[in-house]
């Protein structure tokens, strides 16, 4: 009886081995190129041609003068003063520290939580400073935040 069991398992080993090859053994298509289906999203990234150094701080100092200061960024950093559920609380903490701060105030909404953010600096070091004057100013939960340059509303 031990025989048999054991031939059954090895039967059974050998047909579940090979049975797929004998379905399977059809070779696949190939042919399909992705590429020709011209769904790519456009690049945001762009190539740089590497140039002499002479050649790139010529053209450095040529353009110092063109620079525009009104450059729109991505990304912008922001220092949160406070966030808070409620709206109505989120609008007297601004108008608070509407007294305080000349910078721009902005209430975002990021479920459930409305934020209390103030500036909108293109560098680190002047939102640190920012900070430290809101800290100053007894705003001591306040911290810098990276955030996505959006277009206020007022």
């Amino acid at each position: 009886m031990e025989k048999l069991v054991g031939f059954q398992m090895k039967l059974l080993l050998s047909i579940s081995l090979v049975l797929p090859g004998i379905l399977f053994s059809q070779t696949l298509d190939e042919s399909f190129d992705p590429t020709s289906l011209s769904d790519w999203q456009p690049a945001k990234g762009y190539l740089e041609q590497v140039k002499p150094l002479r050649e790139y701080l010529a053209e450095q100092q040529s353009s110092a003068d063109s620079v525009s200061t009104n450059e729109l960024h991505d990304f912008v950093f922001r220092v949160q003063l406070g966030s808070t559920t409620d709206y109505d609380e989120a609008l007297a903490f601004e108008e608070t520290a509407a007294g305080t701060f000349d910078d721009e105030l902005v209430i975002q909404f990021d479920s459930p939580y409305y934020k209390i953010r103030v500036g909108k600096m293109n560098n680190r070091e002047d939102a640190q400073s920012l900070q430290e004057f809101a800290f100053k100013n007894g705003y001591r939960r306040s911290w810098v935040i990276r955030t996505q340059n959006t277009a206020v509303n007022k």
